[in-house]
């Protein structure tokens, strides 16, 4: 049986999980899935803020067919049966702020929400314009502004049904000061949250003294929006099943809650939010390593043991930045190991590799959430790619034992690199990161003063552990080129 978190360490606050992405929302199954977990995990919130479900965002005016709605209302009952908040957001895209038949529409869209009972809602500013529209640059000095009196007006009007709000500004990252970020405190009761993703959109690290500086500025309790394990937009190659770590676990005590941006596949954020869970449980004593493995056995049941092996090779994250981390520890041995140890090295790279792929194929055989295989399936495909063609390479090195030869190799030797380079670079992979990604855009950004600030760890390049091995192999069995230095050089 779970352990449940005290009482205390998350009453009256958000903490679970949100479907804020975007990209193809989740299917009412999964949705159910996951409130089935944030359960089984005494977790208590779902946030829901599907970027690519219309009448969220681009089409907020228009009401929800009511066969939608009954889904609505099905997915908040189940939620409230098994202790769960169904916090419903709205994303008012376009808004003419100064209007009063637009802050009606907007009070129509959520009604029905109010009806069902629900006890939590938030309005989203995020990832709009920056600048007053022309209709509503006479009505208010900034954007700050007309988000907090818009958000003000909402919030007297859910107040007497007995709803919270929070807010998710336009300037959500960062620690800075801005006119809209004052304007916007300036309009909104004390009570009503501010949702903040830390330091930057993916941040690293989150800590009390970030959130509290935060929290001071605004004068308002904040509400951390964790951009794990999201993966939307060109963050898409990767599926972010490593460990969640690089958070403060006093930040329960200090915020209005916490809760994890999910991925396209829901049921792949499992592994995720079941860190969470022990998160919340452990407190201080959270261990992310332990805990990352206890979730990938859950996840994976059926075939723990090879899940959490086929895992760690879509480990890389903001919050795990290493990839394939076994089979990186033996490459940094290699590197740096003396000629009589290579040999024992290369048999131990292949055993690893053996291993990983016995994985492979135990986690396609045996996996009982056949939704999770099929989400995964696009990187189970790209591993198994992978892994032919780093056992080829290493098959080849084993064969021709260039430390035996000083380097020699027979026809057959040759043609053994030849066709691991050819297993690496042939057309039709998907895409896909599965050990490290050749190149790639993680949202290491930051929200401004009426703008964004990129950071260099935005650029992730040359992490393939797949190309390293390539690399290393190569320098153990290639010899020198006779006049290498008037080769052409990379600038």
């Amino acid at each position: 049986m779970t352990q449940q978190p005290p009482a205390s360490a998350i009453d009256s606050k958000l903490v679970g999980y949100g479907e804020g992405f975007y990209g193809k929302p989740h299917s009412w199954e999964d949705r159910r899935f996951v409130v089935e977990v944030l359960a089984e995990e005494g977790l208590n919130a779902y946030v829901y803020a599907p970027k690519n479900d219309p009448f969220h965002r681009d089409r907020w005016r228009d009401p929800y067919p009511e066969e939608e709605l009954a889904r609505f209302r099905e997915l908040a009952g189940l939620a409230s049966r098994s202790g769960v908040s169904f916090c419903f957001c709205i994303a008012p895209l376009g808004m003419t702020f100064s209007s009063e038949a637009e802050h009606e529409k907007l009070w129509e869209k959520i009604k029905p929400f109010v009806d069902m009972g629900l006890s939590d809602m938030a309005v989203l500013f995020d990832d709009v314009p920056e600048q007053l529209s022309p209709a509503d640059s006479s009505a208010f000095r900034t954007l700050g502004q007309a988000h907090g009196v818009t958000a003000a007006r909402l919030y007297e009007r859910l107040g007497r049904e007995g709803v919270r709000l929070a807010v998710a500004p336009t300037e959500y990252t960062g620690l800075h000061d801005s006119p809209y970020l004052r304007d916007l405190a300036s309009e909104l009761p004390e009570e009503v949250a501010v949702a903040w993703t830390g330091r930057y959109v993916l941040s690293p690290t989150i800590t009390v003294e970030d959130l509290k500086r935060r929290s001071a500025s605004l004068g308002k309790p904040v509400l951390v929006w964790d951009n794990f394990p999201v993966n939307d937009g060109p963050m898409g190659i990767w599926c972010h099943l490593g460990p969640w770590r690089g958070r403060d676990p006093a930040l329960l005590e200090v915020s209005a809650g916490l809760f994890q941006n999910g991925m396209e596949q829901a049921r792949a954020s499992m592994v995720g939010l079941r860190q969470l869970g022990e998160f919340v449980r452990m407190g201080e004593a959270y261990d992310p390593e332990g805990a990352w493995q206890r979730a990938c056995e859950k996840v994976g049941k059926g075939a723990e043991e090879a899940f959490c092996i086929v895992a760690e090779q879509m480990s890389d994250s903001v919050c795990s930045p290493r990839p394939s981390p076994s089979l990186a520890a033996l490459l940094d041995d290699l590197e740096s190991a003396p000629d009589d140890r290579v040999p024992a090295l290369r048999r131990e790279i292949a055993a690893e590799l053996e291993r990983q792929s016995r994985a492979l194929s135990e986690v396609r055989k045996s996996l009982q959430d056949r939704s999770l295989l099929e989400e995964l399936g696009p990187w189970l495909d790209e591993m198994g790619r992978c892994l032919t063609a780093m056992q080829t390479l290493v098959n080849a090195w084993e064969a021709a034992r260039p430390e035996e030869k000083g380097g020699k190799l027979a026809s057959a030797e040759m043609f053994g690199f030849v066709a691991a380079v050819l297993a690496r670079s042939q057309p039709g992979g998907t895409g896909k990161a599965v050990y490290g990604a050749r190149s790639g855009f993680r949202a290491i950004i930051e929200t401004t003063d009426g703008g964004w600030r990129m950071t260099r760890a935005a650029f992730v390049s040359g992490q393939s552990v797949v190309d390293r091995l390539f690399e290393v192999v190569f320098r153990e069995v290639g010899v020198g080129v006779e006049g290498e230095e008037a080769l052409p050089k990379d600038e």
